[in-house]
């Protein structure tokens, strides 16, 4: 094989049942089933886990290899696998000597700036440092982050390329297919999406609801998993148990349905890579409020209403507005609409696709159209 050709790329996919990297795999993966990429995939995980989860008509190559994600093992050795021309991974924790040009996104470096145990932050900075020497290309998703990779991590910015995410699963799910859950039929409701980590603010969220006794709409809570429990203990301090409704994970047709029925996302995180709930929030015309932080502002881009993290009671007279200011309420969620245009998975396939050429043959794709 000629060294500048680009014929075969594996992808770490091991995390494909993540809620987050999942998300970003599975997205990438029913782009390419509608839209074959330039090159064959390889895809590294769980063969069994991988059949179940790919769309069809996806044509790839399903390689077992199933290292513990934040092992040495996986870091360290290359897997066993055919021949493949450059490796990509959407998460840091990945192989660092593949043996071919390693392209990886960072999403966030969430796991230094807000460790979830003692021992993250260590072990991610370990692998940055590493990244900064073998990866060629580094993606991210915002100016964010990638203001944060060159100033306090020292990547060269001609090495970090933004590289935004699609509306989740949404785009994929034709309106007619739109099922809400019978729970939800015929109420009113609000949302909040997320997991239980205090970047979260479930806390400042559910004390907020509280205090705003006008406002007795239910709030719906996505994405707990095995955490729903301590929210549920929050409500009940809080004297919200009878205005909290928990939902399981749901199938992308549900999930559209709940986010377009909507009357509002409150997204009160104040630390985020991406903010991917506010993108999906948007495409389906559901009025969002979000933290003045980035890169929430980044992603919403005017879009949004806004609260002040640092006064708890902004969050009430914005969350007022929202649900009572009529022509503002519309007029954020016509922006919305159009600047969730900007989110597409093809724009994401496409600036992988060209670091990969790039950093297998150091040339530049040639200029395209992007559907």
């Amino acid at each position: 094989m000629a060294k500048h050709e680009l014929k075969r790329v594996a992808i770490d996919a091991r995390m494909i049942n993540n809620s987050g990297i999942g998300i970003v795999l599975r997205g990438l993966f029913h782009h390419w089933a509608e839209n074959p990429p330039p090159f064959d995939l390889v895809l590294m995980g769980r063969e069994e886990q991988l059949a179940d989860e790919l769309p069809a008509g996806l044509s790839a190559e399903l390689v077992n290899w199933d290292p513990e994600l934040y092992g040495v093992s996986a870091a360290l050795k290359r897997p066993f696998a055919p021949n493949f021309d450059a490796w990509y991974s959407p998460h840091y924790a990945t192989c660092l000597r593949p043996g071919v040009p390693l392209v990886c996104h960072i999403q966030d470096v969430l796991h230094i700036t807000h460790p979830p145990k003692a021992g993250t932050a260590a072990y991610m900075r370990a692998f940055i440092q590493v990244l900064r020497r073998r990866a060629k290309y580094i993606l991210t998703t915002t100016r964010h982050v990638k203001v944060q990779l060159q100033t306090v991590y020292r990547f060269e910015p001609w090495r970090v390329l933004i590289s935004s995410l699609g509306a989740g699963l949404m785009p994929f799910v034709p309106d007619e297919d739109h099922s809400l859950p019978s729970i939800l039929r015929g109420r009113d409701y609000m949302i909040s999406v997320g997991i239980f980590k205090p970047h979260k603010n479930w806390t400042f969220l559910l004390e907020r609801l509280a205090n705003c006794s006008d406002i007795d709409l239910p709030l719906v809570c996505l994405g707990l998993g095995a955490n729903q429990p301590d929210v549920a203990e929050l409500a009940s301090k809080f004297g919200l148990q009878d205005r909290v409704v928990f939902l399981p994970h749901l199938p992308p047709r549900e999930l559209a349905a709940v986010y377009k029925n909507a009357s509002a996302l409150l997204f009160p995180s104040i630390a985020e890579g991406f903010g991917l709930p506010i993108v999906e929030a948007l495409t389906m015309g559901t009025p969002v409020l979000i933290a003045d932080r980035s890169p929430m502002k980044e992603i919403a881009a005017r879009s949004a209403f806004t609260f002040d993290p640092d006064w708890p009671e902004t969050f009430d007279d914005a969350m007022r507005e929202m649900l009572g200011n009529e022509k503002k309420r519309n007029e954020l969620i016509a922006r919305g609409v159009e600047r969730s245009k900007f989110f597409r998975w093809s724009k994401t396939a496409q600036t992988i696709a060209d670091a990969l050429l790039r950093a297998r043959t150091g040339e530049l794709a040639p200029p395209r159209a992007i559907a």
